[in-house]
């Protein structure tokens, strides 16, 4: 959200049978990507009735904006650089579209 971060990206939605064709792996290169069958459907009624609160995604962006801009650092794990899409792969299937 450039209102928050200051940049100019905006948000591209692309059919997930194109970044399979990319070869995107599904959370890893891309967060909370699945297209599993089942994945997201959770019914949450019950969280809901017990106090869960939905914040706005434009809060939560802000909030971790924040983090990171004060030196937040991913929690430790022997995988997390793998974790992101290259900025070339990223370019490649923005031109193909």
């Amino acid at each position: 959200m450039p209102a928050v971060t200051g940049g100019a990206g905006k948000p591209v939605w692309v059919e997930p049978a194109v970044l399979g064709e990319q070869g995107v792996r599904q959370w890893t290169e891309l967060p909370l990507w699945r297209t599993h069958a089942g994945v997201w459907s959770v019914d949450s009624s019950r969280a809901v009735a017990a106090g869960l609160r939905c914040r706005p995604l434009a809060e939560t962006i802000k909030d971790t904006w924040a983090w990171l801009a004060s030196d937040g650092r991913p929690v430790d794990h022997p995988r997390w650089a793998e974790h992101g899409i290259a900025p070339e792969k990223e370019a490649k299937i923005l031109t193909s579209l």
